[in-house]
């Protein structure tokens, strides 16, 4: 617990700064101004928070509480994309405790862009072997505590062309696996502890409706990182990703949303970094169940109205994992499909809560959390 204070402080100064960020009036302004702004300052911030119930494979049950602020910064149109700060606490009964909070900022009318992660994790992960050959009954889960920084300072420089510097930080330690299993008996690198330091070039092209529920647009990044043992690396090795989304708005507020996901790793990425099936867009199959130095997977997914406040989605994916790029064009596919619920708890921004269940042909998930998967 101690760990994490200083991620809870820069969440404190972030929300104690908001009044001025979003229009606190200098000094020498009148009482009755500074009211004002106050007033205004706090129609323009909004608010939504809620308590979370999950349960997983690997965290049995979990209870806790997440909340998002969404805003303007000072001076910034509201026709323009917000920025938001959310922050989550969670617990479980296998005594795992997370604590997470992402953020976007927005400036200059979106040409500037911060947006990251801060997080403190005691976690389970599942591991089965590496490859898309890995055996179901091999599955073993491992302990890891790390606390987490995302972080990402971007600049428009065309029409929704955006590039920057990016840095990611994870300290693994009090790593425990089993005596004799799995991935005691395999060689992967991080077997006992390290810390991912991995600096970077991140480009984007952006031209979505809205950040949290697009209908129609498109979203292209491209992520180049290398692990720098000046920042304080344990591990040697570089990584690419080309994350790419579509969403076209059909019908009375329907959506389809596609997203095509391709990344590799050179040799020496350690096990916990490495691409892996069984995130938001192969839901459906158990969360790393195949993992590799290389991913492919594609998702499709369709959402629609409900009535009031209540959404749907229905969705399907393929992907596979190899050891290199190329392998990902010739390896085995693995398939999953689902559907889910919405409900929006900020119709200002369209954010909502997402329930999903997932189903591939080794049995099925369930998901619970906030923001569209993609």
């Amino acid at each position: 617990m101690i760990q994490t204070r200083p991620q809870f402080k820069f969440i404190r100064f972030l929300f104690y700064l908001l009044p001025v960020l979003l229009g606190a009036q200098q000094q020498q302004q009148s009482d009755a101004d500074v009211q004002k702004k106050v007033r205004d300052s706090t129609k323009n911030l909004k608010i939504s928070a809620f308590p979370v119930v999950f349960y997983t494979p690997e965290t049995a049950f979990g209870f806790g509480g997440l909340g998002i602020g969404t805003f303007h910064l000072k001076n910034e149109p509201r026709d323009t994309r917000p920025s938001s700060i959310q922050f989550g606490l969670s617990y479980t009964t296998k005594s795992q405790f997370l604590a997470y909070a992402p953020f976007e900022f927005y400036k200059d009318n979106e040409r500037w862009r911060l947006e990251g992660e801060l997080g403190y994790y005691k976690y389970f992960y599942n591991f089965f072997g590496v490859g898309i050959n890995s055996k179901e009954e091999d599955e073993e889960t491992y302990e890891v505590t790390f606390p987490r920084a995302r972080v990402s300072l971007l600049r428009e420089l065309l029409p929704g062309f955006s590039a920057g510097l990016a840095y990611e930080f994870d300290a693994f330690y009090n790593l425990k696996i089993d005596e004799g299993g799995t991935l005691e008996a395999s060689d992967v690198p991080g077997k006992r502890d390290g810390t991912v330091s991995n600096v970077g070039i991140r480009a984007f092209y952006d031209t979505r409706d809205n950040v949290f529920f697009p209908t129609k647009g498109m979203y292209i990044q491209g992520n180049i990182f290398t692990s720098s043992k000046i920042l304080g690396a344990t591990f040697k090795y570089n990584k690419y990703e080309l994350d790419s989304r579509y969403y076209q708005k059909v019908g009375n507020k329907q959506v389809v949303a596609g997203n095509v996901f391709l990344a590799s790793s050179s040799d020496g990425t350690p096990f916990y970094d490495l691409y892996y099936l069984g995130s938001k867009r192969t839901r459906g199959i158990n969360n790393r169940r195949f993992q590799d130095n290389a991913e492919l997977s594609m998702a499709l997914e369709y959402r629609f109205p409900i009535a009031g406040r209540f959404g749907g989605a229905v969705f399907g994916s393929t992907g596979t994992v190899a050891s290199t790029l190329g392998g990902t064009f010739s390896s085995v596919y693995k398939n999953a499909a689902g559907a889910g619920l919405r409900y929006i708890i900020n119709k200002r921004d369209g954010v909502r809560i997402r329930v999903d269940y997932g189903l591939s042909d080794e049995g099925g998930n369930f998901y619970f959390t906030i923001k569209e998967a993609f």
